[in-house]
């Protein structure tokens, strides 16, 4: 754990020049900064959902990623985000072969438009992210037209299930919940929960945080992960549930709450580019409706 810590670490330091023009910059050193923790409270997984009923379209997508896996698409796309390939989508340049021929069609796809580095609006506005990359590499490959709708990320189940959207894709956990009651691809990555504190906190484990002030994001799967561990929720004074990541951050960077309990490619985004205003894109849109 320690190792895959130290090299996406690396990695994220020397991509952080990159990610500087989404909104970040160099901290200055003299200025409290993010710490990530050692401790992870629960691994998870990441894919697509779908209304139940549209298993054509789910196995559509599915297979091909899994062509997108084969010629290298899905990794380039990764590199760029993550600096490696974190994914875990079986390559199959045939897996299209066995379904019939996609017709063409629009995409909807629903996404949390404040879930950096997975789905969200840079400063110029400009919606970028690593599934909203594969997503268009999917639209692309079939030669589907696909159209992006930011939601609002609590009320996802009802956007897809009303037909407002085909599919939520944009840092999607595999709850038991949501598999219950929803189509999914199988997994195309992990998703950790980690803990994020500052550097003038004096906190560097979870034993420190014992009695602290924790915040997460309403229904994510910080939330779920804690609600599965009641003796880990026991140990903090308050839970603090916020509607953004955005509004969590800065309660953290304000002194308001000892920690973060978020995804970790999001700590690691957050830690090394400085960006926070990656994960209020939500409010924006919010604000203009």
């Amino acid at each position: 754990m320690k190792l895959r810590m130290f090299v996406l670490f690396l990695i994220f330091a020397l991509l952080a020049g990159s990610f500087g023009a989404c909104g970040g910059g160099e901290r200055d050193p003299y200025v409290s900064t993010p710490l990530l923790l050692n401790d992870v409270v629960a691994t998870y997984t990441f894919g697509i959902a779908f209304h139940r009923g549209n298993a054509l379209l789910r196995d559509q997508v599915w297979a091909a990623l899994q062509v997108l896996s084969a010629d290298g698409t899905v990794e380039r796309i990764a590199r760029f985000w993550f600096g490696y390939d974190p994914t875990n989508i079986p390559p199959d340049p045939y897996a299209t072969r066995a379904l019939d021929e996609a017709r063409e069609r629009v995409l909807i796809v629903g996404f949390d438009p404040s879930s950096a580095p997975m789905s969200f609006f840079n400063q110029a506005g400009e919606l970028v992210g690593f599934d909203i990359d594969l997503a268009q590499a999917v639209a692309d490959y079939y030669g589907w037209t696909v159209e992006f709708l930011p939601i609002h990320w609590a009320e996802r189940e009802f956007e897809l299930t009303s037909g407002n959207i085909d599919s939520l894709w944009g840092g999607v956990t595999l709850t038991e919940t949501l598999q219950a009651r929803l189509y999914y691809t199988l997994p195309y990555m992990e998703n950790r929960q980690v803990f994020v504190t500052m550097s003038d906190s004096g906190v560097r484990n979870l034993r420190r945080l014992r009695g602290g002030h924790v915040a997460l994001l309403t229904g994510s799967a910080a939330e779920v992960a804690l609600a599965e561990n009641a003796d880990l929720r026991n140990r903090f004074g308050t839970v603090e549930s916020q509607d953004l990541l955005f509004s969590a951050l800065i309660a953290l960077e304000q002194g308001q709450v000892d920690a973060v309990l978020m995804d970790e490619v999001a700590a690691f985004y957050y830690i090394h580019t400085g960006d926070t205003a990656a994960f209020g894109g939500r409010s924006a849109w919010i604000d203009s409706r």
